[in-house]
């Protein structure tokens, strides 16, 4: 499925729609419903007037009984998909939410980690795992923050993006 509003152009998983935005971000992260905001949608709508496409790895068909396992083809195809679009990805936002372990979000923080300037990493306090994230982020010189309030800024910042808007 892809949803294209304003500048903005989201491709979830499993679509192969092309990428269109100036720059992309593949938005890793605890996907487990946490509340009632999606951090996905809020960043989308915070992104909307830019010339960015994102590649989120939320499936509207995703069934939680789908086993995940290699030789089940659904699990395998996403799985794909992700590995896929974060290596694509000009950024990848890692959001570690506090009611979660997210040990996958461990493992895709961890893929990126090494390309400099590749990765945003928001560990919020009370995240697990929080001081494993900042140390990696201190050593590999990654973006580290608080939480997901402006989060939009730094993607702005750090792929230039106010320099794509028109002068007013």
């Amino acid at each position: 499925m892809m949803i294209s509003t304003g500048k903005i152009q989201v491709i979830n998983a499993p679509s192969e729609e092309a990428p269109n935005g100036a720059k992309s971000v593949f938005l890793a992260g605890t996907t487990t419903s946490v509340g009632n905001v999606d951090w996905r949608q809020k960043l989308s709508d915070a992104l909307r007037d830019h010339p960015i496409t994102i590649f989120n790895p939320n499936r509207p068909d995703w069934d939680s009984t789908w086993r995940e396992d290699v030789d089940f083809k659904p699990y395998r195809e996403q799985v794909e998909w992700e590995l896929k679009k974060q290596e694509k990805a000009d950024l990848v936002i890692v959001y570690f939410h506090p009611a979660t372990l997210a040990p996958i979000s461990l493992l895709e923080f961890g893929l990126s980690a090494r390309i400099p300037g590749k990765v945003v990493a928001i560990a919020p306090q009370g995240y697990a795992k929080r001081g494993n994230v900042q140390l990696v982020c201190e050593k590999y010189g990654i973006d580290f923050l608080e939480n997901i309030d402006n989060l939009h800024e730094t993607i702005i910042r750090k792929l230039s993006l106010d320099q794509h808007q028109p002068s007013e």
